[in-house]
């Protein structure tokens, strides 16, 4: 049966694949409904010459494919590599224009799987597999958009998971979405592991990256923005991992992709308790983000000011004055002021799951984070309220170092865990025993009730916040007192309660893993990622 339209289109693609043209090649290669006229053509002769369920389909769409396309079997010339994976892939391209049913998700999340992982193949030559690198991209985003569609669906695909090995089912399950993100790493592995440039970095004399490395960072964000849109963060250990390692700068990458790519990093730091290291991240990818980027500047600084809190760096007013801070005041300020008062209370009420906040900080995941970690800072504004107001401002010339006391500081946090017991508009502590358990043994009373804090908790307080840097200075236990060392040089509130996002930030390294900001000498001239042993997304 005559194909005119297709063996045009297939010219057509031994033209672009002779001249390795890749934006071209992804521009002929749609997948993405709605089709031009001329591919619905195509289509229609596909299914009258080629139809499905015909088991000799393939196969001769397969030779007909190699005939036309001259790279697949390396043309007339020996010394041209053969490139076989291109006709498979070919096969299965073809096969989900004539067969996919856009209403059906599972079904097109399939054919599209498989076409992408042909790609993928295809991609692994080293001599033409440039030549389909945009076509993987493109063809990546949208299997991205529909993995993360179907994940925000369960109910189609809650019979999908696979376990990790063997069949047993006590082992680890792959979720679709981390499926999808295993077929897309796939291909930025391939891209990682490029050696078809001149250049040992990776890096032309232009500044750009070369062959296939230009496709790092858009495969990595796009396995990224999977992961972490359905929680599954722990995949993105090795990405960040083998970028650290293989790939060239950052810098040498368009402003979008660095701009993605920090955000993603400073979540994932974030998410594993680097705060430091993550602030760093996204304050340069909040500086590189366009202007006009209002939501993703949003999003950027929204983890940006929650990582700067741990560190002790609190956001002004011109932060919050910004537009894209639009409606943070209200979530951020009131912990600010809490922290600065040493309100307790007020800080935990802030972040508990009865607040009008606690959705929001939920939603974002930064609750635990900013509970567990900015509380310190609370404990530090007790100790510096409680120098202040019932202090002993010592004698330098009698060297006589300042004190206070820590028995006014245990009354004070006795005092705050008995009120933030105490329901709000209560007048006594939530005391309440189930009636089944009641005159089965004495039930203490009021504060015997709480497990409210005793001298060993506020020198363990102390203790810490002493190792970190917080206070300067040393705990007297005989006398339970608090001595501030070095206050005849710098005063005793300087020297007591040193600046907390300086002392920070003088302890912390500069270096960011996952952030490669120069090329590094060894990794590039033999380091290969090899997928032999790799774990999969989401397994262990």
């Amino acid at each position: 049966m005559a194909t005119p339209t297709l063996d045009q289109f297939l010219s057509e693609i031994n033209r672009i694949t002779l001249s390795k043209d890749s934006s071209q090649l992804s521009q002929y290669l749609v997948i993405e409904p709605p089709y031009a006229p001329s591919y619905n053509t195509i289509i229609n002769e596909l299914r009258k010459a080629f139809p499905k369920g015909n088991n000799d389909s393939d196969t001769t769409l397969e030779k007909k494919i190699t005939k036309a396309v001259k790279v697949i079997d390396g043309g007339d010339d020996v010394e041209v590599a053969s490139w076989s994976a291109f006709s498979r892939f070919m096969v299965l391209y073809f096969g989900f224009l004539r067969d996919v049913d856009v209403g059906n998700l599972l079904e097109t999340f399939g054919l599209l799987s498989e076409v992408l992982q042909k790609a993928n193949s295809a991609l692994q030559n080293q001599t033409h597999g440039i030549t389909i690198l945009d076509t993987v991209i493109s063809y990546s985003r949208m299997f991205a958009r529909l993995a993360m569609g179907l994940d925000k669906k369960p109910e189609l695909i809650a019979h999908l998971t696979t376990t990790s090995s063997g069949g047993d089912d006590s082992g680890p399950r792959e979720t679709l979405p981390e499926r999808a993100a295993n077929i897309i790493r796939y291909a930025f592995v391939a891209c990682l592991n490029d050696r078809s440039g001149t250049s040992t970095s990776g890096i032309d004399r232009t500044g750009t990256p070369e062959g296939k490395k230009r496709g790092i960072y858009v495969l990595a964000n796009l396995c990224l923005k999977i992961l972490f849109a359905c929680r599954k963060t722990r995949g993105a250990a090795q990405i960040f991992e083998n970028i650290f390692v293989l790939s060239p700068p950052l810098g040498a990458y368009p402003k979008a992709q660095r701009v993605t790519y920090l955000y993603y990093l400073g979540r994932f730091l974030w998410a594993n308790g680097h705060a430091y290291r993550a602030q760093k991240a996204l304050q340069q990818a909040w500086k590189e983000c366009h202007g006009q980027c209002l939501q993703q500047r949003r999003l950027i600084l929204i983890f940006l000011i929650s990582a700067n809190m741990v560190c002790g760096r609190f956001p002004s007013e011109q932060m919050f004055a910004r537009p894209e801070a639009y409606g943070l005041r209200e979530r951020f300020q009131p912990l600010c002021k809490y922290i600065a008062k040493g309100d307790i209370v007020g800080f935990r009420r802030h972040l508990d799951i009865g607040s009008e906040h606690y959705a929001w900080f939920s939603g974002y995941r930064l609750d635990l984070q900013l509970r567990n970690r900015c509380e310190v800072f609370v404990w530090r504004s007790i100790c510096r309220k409680t120098f202040i107001l019932h202090g002993d401002p010592g004698n330098p010339e009698a060297r006589k170092a300042p004190t206070f006391d820590l028995k006014d500081v245990l009354a004070i946090f006795r005092w705050q865990e008995t009120v933030y017991a105490t329901l709000p508009g209560a007048s006594q502590p939530d005391n309440y025993i189930d009636p089944d358990f009641v005159g089965i043994v004495d039930e203490p009373i009021g504060e015997d009730a709480l497990d409210l804090p005793d001298m060993n908790n506020i020198h363990s307080k102390m203790t810490a916040l002493i190792h970190q840097g917080l206070l300067g200075g040393y705990i007297s236990f005989a006398r339970d007192k608090f001595a501030i060392q070095g206050a005849k040089l710098k005063g005793a509130l300087a020297a007591g309660f040193p600046n907390a996002w300086k002392t920070i930030e003088a302890r912390a390294d500069d270096e960011v893993p996952g952030w490669k900001l120069e090329t590094s000498g060894p990794a590039f001239g033999g380091g290969v990622v090899r997928l032999s042993g790799a774990r999969p997304v989401g397994l262990s």
